[in-house]
């Protein structure tokens, strides 16, 4: 009997930055604290969602007096259930607004009605005689020309270091591809909201990136399936810090019971 292995991009964004919280998270998944930054970018993606399906559905936006308040809707239930504030609240909020507001001026005018709005997918990857590899995930915002994700990170990130390594890219563009049957390059833009203002990373996939992406997913996979207890860990990685990483203390944390020593 085959078995069925199956990553998300975030799989492959954490083994990037550490396989051993990879091993972690895969075996046994731990519930991350919902921070401030998350509860921000949450928000914000909620509000935009509600307009793309208004816009699925009516072929027009929904109109900035309604599109407000949903927000503030959003923004109600996201931040009741932050744990840890990363910043001020009255300072995230504002940004929350900022943000939105960037999206639905500089924007969402420059959009098509989108064909799909928080699309999930599950394709298949890869086949041999032991084992299936499929690829899960949900895509933001897709349509006709092009696959965007809207992400709401403090600074802009390096347009070279997403070209270059991006994950996300790679997979939603493949999934867009095998659902499609249309192996022509795909475009995927990140479209970053900072403190009110809006970046553009622009990326294009094709067959060699999926390749590429094919063989990541194997090499994984193999870990996976593999008897061990432990995998390589990663101390040169930011994540590798009792700040970020939530197995630190039974981790690389466990010989500095007094706290890090740097």
């Amino acid at each position: 009997m085959k078995i069925d292995i199956s990553f998300r991009q975030s799989d492959l964004e954490m083994a990037d930055k550490c396989l051993e919280a990879t091993r972690r998270r895969y075996r046994a998944p731990i519930i991350e604290p919902t921070t401030s930054d998350m509860a921000r970018g949450n928000a914000v993606h909620a509000a935009i969602e509600l307009v793309g399906n208004d816009m699925l559905v009516h072929g027009e936006a929904t109109p900035i007096d309604i599109a407000d308040t949903q927000l503030e809707e959003c923004m109600e239930t996201e931040f009741a259930a932050v744990e840890v504030w990363r910043d001020d609240r009255f300072k995230v909020e504002a940004i929350t607004r900022l943000n939105f507001e960037a999206w639905y001026w500089e924007v969402l005018p420059n959009l098509e009605v989108p064909t799909s709005v928080e699309g999930q997918f599950r394709v298949l990857l890869d086949e041999d005689e032991e084992r299936r590899i499929w690829l899960t995930g949900t895509m933001d915002w897709v349509q006709s020309d092009r696959i965007i994700d809207w992400k709401n990170p403090s600074k802009p990130y390096a347009r070279w270091e997403k070209q270059r390594w991006d994950n996300q890219s790679t997979v939603y563009s493949y999934a867009v591809a095998s659902e499609t049957g249309d192996w022509s390059p795909k475009k995927f833009d990140l479209c970053m909201l900072c403190n009110g203002d809006v970046h553009w990373v622009h990326i294009t996939r094709d067959e060699a990136d999926w390749a590429a992406l094919r063989d990541k997913c194997r090499a994984l996979a193999d870990l996976v399936a593999a008897p061990l207890k432990v995998w390589p860990q990663a101390w040169n990685s930011w994540y590798c810090s009792p700040k970020w990483c939530t197995a630190w203390d039974t981790c690389r944390g466990q010989f500095y019971p007094k706290g890090e020593p740097w």
